[in-house]
């Protein structure tokens, strides 16, 4: 389609738009017109008061002479009664208006006085003979003459108002036609004037969407090597970031953490480099076994305090694979028992193909917390259980101890840093180690749990994404 000037289009569409409207206009009026002559027509419709008249004349008629017959059951009283009000009626003033305009007000008036000369004789007549034929006979059949010429007058000039209301609504009725006509032009040359409007928007459209697009290339292709180099320096920052808090981190926790064991291993040496010569081998071995216990004590902060650094500084990093958690399990209690000789490590595995997407090292990081905590806080003799199972797409360990218990409203706090709880006097630890364990199976998409009761012991709860296949399942961040 040709492109046209905006201001001849906008003149047509205004031109079309006012020729809708006066075409619209124009039926309108005419159909309300023709309506309300239609009403006006059947309000004066003289026709039907006529006819009734002469319907009430003829069975006054019939009514007298079945009387004079001896007919008791006529009653030309009714009768006379009905052609008086019809009479009444016609003399109206919108029907006497229009006999007036029809030339009929004589015949009207000569009529109204033969009814007048009925209701005299019958008023002024008492009995039976007030209704005797050869009395009324005379002016009701002049009544009916005048009514017949009426009547007759009347139906002509309604055939002749008819014709003429027929061709009137004929011309109206073209006239509507052609108000309609005009309408569907009008209407169909706006339909052009959209679609054309609307093929030219979608034109413009297009250009403007491909020179969004092509300004978006070249806008990308600028600033794509900017964007690499931020990224760049995004990266190195956060590196350097998570550095600065790693010794920031450790160099608190040091300074917080190591005097106590330190202190203790200086004690000690001091005591045997004075006076050693009066130790008993016995005695020394004693104190050799505390000094040792000291330095496994620092050995367990430095690593407690340098996972809790990284984990700070967002150091550290995971390898998840397929692993069986049965057989870390496994392993970790078998190296427990051989480190520290004993045999209270009972395990139960409800599946032995309950396999873990995680990074083994990390999990074995955690268990050896667990295990260690629950040894630590088990009653001597008393068995630390250890179970694993498969549950609703997880892999799931169990740790459970006999100890005292915690506390129910300090559950809630139990993984905190270097948190402790009230029944945890007189044993070894900082409060890191559940700490860092929740959060190792948190960086894995895992998680750790705890169900405790005072006097039954606690029971921690592992859980790590399961892994049915060799392929890594879906796990949301």
């Amino acid at each position: 389609m040709p492109r046209l000037h905006p201001f001849p289009v906008y003149l047509v569409a205004s031109l079309a738009i006012l020729a809708f409207s006066a075409f619209l206009a124009f039926a309108l009026i005419r159909l309300f017109q023709v309506e309300n002559d239609m009403r006006d027509n059947v309000d004066e419709n003289m026709l039907w008061v006529v006819t009734q008249a002469q319907v009430a004349s003829h069975r006054l008629d019939q009514a007298v002479n079945r009387r004079a017959l001896g007919q008791r059951s006529a009653d030309p009283e009714l009768r006379l009664d009905i052609l008086s009000s019809r009479l009444t009626l016609m003399d109206d003033g919108p029907q006497r208006d229009y006999l007036l305009a029809q030339g009929l007000e004589a015949p009207l008036d000569a009529a109204l006085e033969d009814l007048r000369a009925l209701l005299a004789i019958v008023d002024n007549t008492e009995g039976e003979a007030r209704f005797r034929p050869e009395a009324l006979i005379p002016h009701l059949d002049s009544l009916m003459a005048r009514l017949n010429r009426i009547a007759n007058s009347v139906m002509m000039a309604e055939w002749e108002s008819t014709g003429a209301r027929l061709d009137t609504y004929r011309s109206s009725l073209l006239q509507v036609i052609g108000s309609v006509v005009g309408i569907t032009l009008s209407g169909l040359a706006l339909t052009l004037l959209l679609v054309h409007a609307l093929r030219q928007r979608r034109v413009a459209q297009r250009a403007l969407t491909a020179h969004r697009d092509q300004l978006e290339e070249e806008i990308a292709r600028h600033i794509s090597r900017y964007k690499e180099t931020a990224d760049a320096l995004a990266r190195a920052l956060n590196r350097e970031r998570g550095v600065s808090e790693f010794y920031r981190s450790f160099a608190a926790m040091v300074s917080h953490q190591f005097r106590t064991p330190l202190a203790v291993i200086d004690s000690g040496l001091q005591r045997l480099q004075r006076r050693h010569h009066h130790f008993t081998p016995e005695k020394r071995s004693e104190r050799y076994q505390r000094l040792r216990e000291a330095v496994e004590q620092m050995t367990r902060l430095v690593e407690s305090s340098l996972t809790a650094a990284r984990l700070d500084g967002q150091q550290v990093e995971t390898s998840p694979t397929r692993h069986s958690l049965v057989a870390i399990v496994d392993h970790l209690c078998r190296l427990q028992e051989e480190a520290h000789g004993i045999e209270r490590l009972v395990t139960a595995h409800d599946s032995p193909e309950a396999f873990a997407w995680c990074d083994r090292a990390l999990t074995e990081q955690v268990l050896a917390n667990l295990i260690s905590n629950a040894l630590k806080y088990s009653p001597a003799g008393q068995p630390v259980r250890i179970t694993t199972a498969l549950e609703e797409g997880q892999a799931v360990c169990r740790v459970a101890d006999g100890g005292p218990g915690i506390p129910e409203a300090e559950q809630a706090r139990l993984f905190e840093r270097f948190f402790r709880g009230s029944n945890a006097a007189g044993t070894d630890g900082i409060g890191l180690g559940l700490n860092i364990a929740r959060h190792l199976a948190r960086i894995q998409q895992g998680d750790l749990e705890v169900s405790s009761s005072l006097g039954e012991g606690s029971v921690f709860t592992l859980r790590l994404p399961a892994a049915n296949s060799e392929e890594a399942p879906h796990v949301p961040a």
